[in-house]
């Protein structure tokens, strides 16, 4: 009796089972045609291209940031200190260093100034001596270094030139002399020394005694 009552109870369990199956495969969702043909399209190259560009943006982002980083870090690099050359120390010896001959320093020559050929100052035939008589010299012609040419040669003679000028104006064509009447003695004699240089003109012994020379000549353009 037991054993009918242990084969029904199998058999409406394996029925019930069964029956729990079948409901199973019922309640299988299928879904619809529509929402099928939507999953079987093929997808669109726009998901592909925005993961492309996605990538690029991302690898150019990187070496930007590498590039910024090895610049920043290379200008921070400590610079290298240099390092001190040796100093090579000098041993000295025990041998003395020969003295310097000290030399003594050659004297240049002086130069003496070649002294000047005296000139005989007496005039052989009056007797009269040139160096007794001042003399001024002014240039009448307006012609440059006339005056200083006039008293070189006038010293050259043994004439006592003191003071070298220009006239009151350059209108002199012939030279003219002026003597004080106390040296009218040596009138005709510069006149004659002249007249071997210069055109003389007018002589006169009317030079006033206050003037500081015995003697003025004025030197014109002949």
């Amino acid at each position: 009796m037991r054993f009918f009552l242990l084969l029904l109870a199998k058999s409406d369990f394996s029925g019930i089972i069964l029956a729990m199956e079948e409901e199973q495969k019922d309640e299988v969702f299928q879904a619809p045609k529509e929402f099928e043909s939507r999953i079987n399209r093929p997808r669109s190259n726009n998901n592909t291209k925005r993961y492309l560009v996605i990538i690029l943006l991302i690898v150019v982002l990187g070496l930007l940031i590498f590039g910024v980083t090895r610049f920043f870090g290379g200008a921070n690099k400590p610079k290298p200190t240099p390092t001190p050359a040796p100093t090579i120390e000098i041993i000295p010896t025990e041998e003395p260093t020969p003295a310097q001959e000290e030399t003594t320093p050659t004297k240049k020559p002086t130069s003496t100034p070649t002294p000047k050929p005296t000139v005989n100052t007496v005039d052989k035939a009056t007797g009269i001596d040139r160096s007794k008589l001042s003399i001024q010299v002014l240039n009448g012609s307006g012609t440059a270094g006339v005056g200083k040419k006039a008293s070189d040669y006038l010293e050259s003679l043994g004439y006592n030139v003191i003071q070298i000028g220009n006239a009151e104006n350059f209108n002199f064509e012939k030279t003219t002399i002026q003597i004080k009447s106390g040296k009218e003695s040596f009138l005709n004699l510069l006149k004659s020394d002249l007249a071997k240089n210069y055109s003389v003109g007018t002589t006169s012994a009317d030079l006033a005694s206050d003037q500081n020379a015995d003697a003025v000549i004025t030197v014109g353009k002949e």
